[in-house]
């Protein structure tokens, strides 16, 4: 835990190693909501993104936070840690929410419970892609999923900048 000496003499605490990344759960992320408010009075705030998140950073370790609406959870905001980014950059792409993450991961996980893809010895049509083709299809894995999520017959991925420790597959 991070203790400095505020302006009036009184010692105050970080508390941001406390907080480790988001499980992509539902009953973390509810949990975060609970916490945001707490987390948020030790926070400055950096900047508003124009897609409706905000840049914080700690007054004392200089950990940036990310808040974000969690939309499945009635548009309650919530924060969470982000790898440092200059403002320019995060402006242009914030963060990907970890809300956001868990319903296209589920989403995703019912598609390819119900749907086994299996490879074929074919090469996928797709120019330059060097990866077989599934069985009964001209496309690959990847090129197939973009062509379902092309057509809304699957989730597109979630918008903003993927960040460790979090990953996103087909």
């Amino acid at each position: 835990m991070d203790t400095r000496t505020d302006y009036s003499g009184q010692q105050t605490s970080c508390f941001c190693a406390k907080y480790q990344p988001l499980e992509l759960s539902r009953e973390q992320i509810a949990e975060r909501i609970k916490e945001t408010r707490s987390i948020q009075r030790r926070l400055d705030l950096k900047c508003k993104s124009t897609k409706g998140h905000h840049l914080f950073q700690c007054r004392l370790c200089k950990q940036l936070w990310q808040l974000s609406s969690a939309w499945n959870w009635g548009g309650q905001d919530y924060l969470f840690k982000v790898p440092d980014i200059e403002i320019p950059e995060w402006m242009e792409s914030p963060y990907m929410s970890p809300a956001d993450m868990m319903i296209y991961s589920a989403s995703m996980k019912i598609y390819f419970e119900k749907n086994r893809l299996s490879d074929s010895n074919n090469l996928c049509k797709i120019e330059n892609c060097v990866q077989n083709a599934l069985l009964n299809n001209v496309l690959c894995k990847v090129h197939f999923i973009e062509s379902l999520q092309k057509f809304g017959l699957l989730p597109q991925p979630p918008a903003g900048r993927l960040f460790d420790p979090y990953t996103l597959s087909i």
